[in-house]
């Protein structure tokens, strides 16, 4: 806390020195710092503060000043709503938040009556529908799966089987893979739901693979020791004749579309039913320690997305995370990351010496390939492209898989 504390004010004191010598520019950031969300909004704070005390420590506050004023929405639309108003009224030349979708869309109905460029940081689709000052940099479950799809189309992978939750999350995350198969000349061949809470996956997956597949794996299985002795008789190694010979369903990879809970209980079930040998593919929800205690030993080689990877070897991440580390006592999460890039961007326009809303509004517009530690960040548009890390397990250990492995994951080019 003292060093949270010693942090702020650092941040705050250092630009009001230069702002009676300069005009600066004031960033609004509107977070859920209190309430059933306080924890999330704490922590993307932290990721713009520490973005605000490296811009500070450059020195580039001296050359354009900027100033940060924080405004709690208590996860509240209506005071959401209200901090974009006190904000304007304080003279704010852009706005950083919200994260959550409900105060999103309030505050950026109100920026965008204003006139007030704000970077919301929300998965909530269509934020960006609301206006032309409403921007968003989160990457989002859509997002997600099309960076996946790439990675497996471009890897080889061309017939896809989808188990999904029959909920709103697995709804969409299907629909999105199908649509994104389609355009990369892929195809989802089968596509099964099953019920929130369910734990029994056997008649989802016999579903899937069909009866003739369970037909040839049980006659497979039933002859397997008599194909071993025959394999070595001929002089060739048994377990390459089994290979050989072993059935495999009529598709490539299955994606799974949930978090890592359900994932861990599906997984060594396909097992059970010897649907092994093909690629499974996730996405973010993936992305946590606990599938790992699940079932950690059949997921070597399966491939999922996400947004942020703490784990990574990259330069700038590496020193991103151990600063972060150092700073706050703790691992940044993809939350910390994603505002620590908002407010990176936002300060990149403000050093160009961008005073104004409008002026920062066509800045952000013209960003291209902003260095970012989610990925490099584009506007084309108002919501940002980025690239996705692509992750895979390797001795019960989650990896980044790098632009120079990916020949070694299915032949993958990005």
């Amino acid at each position: 806390m003292i060093i949270r504390l010693l942090l702020v004010i650092a941040i705050l004191l250092a630009p009001f020195s230069t702002l009676h010598a300069a005009e600066g520019v004031s960033i609004g950031c509107i977070l859920p710092l209190s309430g059933k969300f306080a924890s999330y909004g704490n922590k993307a704070l932290q990721g713009i503060e520490l973005a605000m005390e490296r811009y500070n420590s450059k020195g580039l506050s001296k050359k354009s000043p900027v100033k940060l004023l924080i405004k709690d929405s208590e996860g509240l639309t209506e005071v959401a709503e209200r901090a974009v108003n006190e904000l304007e009224r304080e003279g704010v030349n852009v706005i950083i938040g919200p994260i959550l979708g409900s105060t999103a869309d309030s505050a950026a109905r109100r920026a965008q009556h204003l006139g007030i460029p704000i970077i919301t940081m929300t998965q909530k689709e269509g934020i960006t529908d609301i206006g032309d000052w409403v921007f968003r940099n989160c990457i989002t479950n859509a997002a997600q799966v099309k960076g996946l799809v790439r990675h497996a189309v471009n890897g080889g992978i061309k017939k896809v089987a989808v188990l999904y939750p029959d909920n709103a999350y697995g709804r969409e995350l299907s629909t999105v893979f199908d649509v994104e198969m389609a355009k990369m000349g892929g195809e989802v061949v089968a596509a099964k739901s099953y019920r929130d809470g369910q734990t029994d996956f056997g008649p989802e997956i016999k579903a899937m693979v069909g009866p003739d597949f369970l037909k040839k794996i049980k006659a497979y299985t039933e002859g397997r020791e008599k194909r071993f002795k025959e394999a070595e008789r001929s002089g060739i190694d048994k377990d390459q004749k089994n290979d050989l010979i072993k059935p495999r369903p009529g598709f490539d990879a299955i994606f799974i579309a949930d978090y890592s809970e359900r994932v861990g209980l599906i997984v060594p079930q396909l097992a059970f039913f010897d649907v092994t040998g093909i690629k499974l593919l996730g996405i973010s929800g993936w992305n946590s320690p606990n599938l790992l205690k699940l079932a950690g030993r059949y997921l070597d080689n399966a491939m999922f997305v996400d947004g942020f990877f703490s784990g990574s070897q990259r330069p700038d991440v590496k020193e991103f995370v151990e600063l972060y580390l150092k700073t706050f006592g703790e691992e940044p999460t993809i939350l910390e990351a994603q505002a620590f890039d908002t407010a990176g961007m936002v300060l990149s326009v403000a050093a160009g010496g961008i005073r104004s809303r409008d002026g920062i509004r066509n800045g952000i517009l013209k960003v291209r390939e902003y260095p970012g530690i989610c990925g490099n960040i584009t506007f084309t548009g108002r919501d940002a492209e980025r690239g996705v890390y692509l992750l895979t397990v390797r001795n019960e250990r989650i990896e980044e898989v790098r632009e120079e492995e990916d020949s070694q994951m299915n032949k993958l080019r990005p």
